[in-house]
């Protein structure tokens, strides 16, 4: 173990003094991801406030840096559910480790060194529990998360999905070509009925600069609150939090957030970050008023043909989170689970144990109403439900 020195960074002006070594390794990794990125972290936690923490862990080996773990300390609220329904919201005080924030490419013995720390960490009675966002389901810090905590501590259900990435095709002649004629057709048949009812008054706007804040997150807030998105605690809203950090994407160069707009009223948005080469999906939403039209679908054809003549990004990431259009539209896909492992104590174990019972009775609901075959009939029947009342809600607002 005298091989071995651990550092822990709690503050902004310890943070400051790695900044370039932080940077360094951010940019030799093969697959750099911007919840990892310096100036991202930063505005993350300065726009959250008191409540989150920065927590940056720094590992030697014999003296030479083998990797740094880009983590925060949060009040996280556990949310238990079924289905849509959430039946549980304990709150657990998290070590939340950023997706892509294990830095350094460490080999298996440093894996195993970094997961052992985490559960030292844990037994000491700092925090109640450790968060790992999406890691690669083939990689070994995900393996030993699974395996190396005790029974009690285990997370017997994590939160598996697909990341979808699509590569960006020459023009958008050759996007058409790659899906089938059936679907061809119909992606064409949805702009041309569109163009005929709406001639000369459709219109797609970028914003990326930061003078054009005001009207991009108003415009795209506004749509965003008619969706079941939005009804979920997971759609676009005009707070600090979402104006500081596009601030900070804005002044980075990186924000291109997409709204068509149909005799000038905003109808649908993609919120895209443009990290390195990649588009980053961050977001998308559109007025269901408009559903008859497809406009979402729309909107992406339009993102992809501007995206066919910008030789700075040759891939799209689709994001977290599964869906229909990122099954169709990805050529690249993996597995990623975000998991958990809980403090060895009597709270922390006590969330996890009726977490898990809760999680064992949604994947038995899950499983049978999937082999009835009921499965996307109940997802649209929830969503309309929860749009309506955003629709009813927002008519309220507006009238008052």
């Amino acid at each position: 173990m005298d091989d071995w020195e651990v550092t822990i960074l709690r503050t902004f002006e310890e943070i400051e003094s790695i900044q370039y070594i932080w940077e360094q390794m951010q940019h030799n990794e093969p697959s750099a991801q911007i919840d990892a990125d310096y100036d991202r972290y930063f505005s993350v936690l300065k726009a959250a406030g008191d409540n989150v923490q920065p927590y940056i862990i720094l590992i030697k080996q014999k003296g030479h840096l083998k990797t740094i773990v880009i983590a925060r300390t949060e009040t996280r609220q556990i949310a238990c559910r079924i289905g849509y329904l959430t039946i549980l919201k304990p709150r657990m005080h998290c070590l939340s480790v950023v997706y892509g924030g294990i830095l350094g490419q460490p080999d298996n013995e440093v894996c195993s060194f970094l997961v052992n720390e985490l559960l030292r960490i844990l037994r000491s009675r700092e925090i109640d529990m450790v968060f790992f966002s999406h890691l690669k389901m083939d990689s070994y810090i995900y393996q030993l998360s699974k395996k190396l905590p005790n029974i009690l501590s285990r997370d017997y259900f994590p939160n598996v999905e697909k990341h979808f990435c699509m590569s960006i095709p020459e023009n958008l002649e050759q996007f058409y070509m790659a899906r089938s004629q059936k679907h061809r057709a119909r992606l064409k048949r949805y702009v041309k009925r569109l163009e005929k009812e709406y001639p000369n008054s459709i219109k797609m706007i970028t914003y990326s600069q930061e003078a054009d804040l005001d009207e991009a997150i108003k415009a795209a807030s506004g749509i965003s609150r008619s969706t079941y998105q939005y009804g979920l605690g997971c759609g676009f809203t005009d707070d600090s939090k979402t104006r500081n950090l596009l601030t900070t994407v804005a002044r980075r160069g990186w924000l291109r957030l997409h709204i068509l707009y149909i005799n000038n009223e905003p109808c649908a948005f993609e919120n895209w970050f443009q990290y390195n080469k990649a588009y980053v999906g961050h977001g998308i939403g559109f007025d269901p008023k408009w559903r008859k039209w497809r406009i979402g679908t729309i909107l992406f054809l339009k993102t992809i043909e501007r995206l066919s003549t910008d030789p700075t990004a040759d891939l799209i990431d689709f994001g977290f989170g599964d869906a229909e259009y990122k099954r169709n539209y990805a050529d690249i896909k993996w597995q990623e689970a975000s998991i958990c492992i809980f403090a060895p104590r009597f709270y922390p174990i006590c969330v996890n144990l009726l977490r898990t019972g809760i999680e064992a009775l949604n994947s038995a609901l899950r499983y049978t109403v999937d082999k009835s075959g009921l499965t996307n009939r109940i997802k649209r029947l929830w969503r309309n439900r929860l749009e309506n009342e955003n629709s009813e809600n927002t008519h309220k607002k507006n009238n008052k």
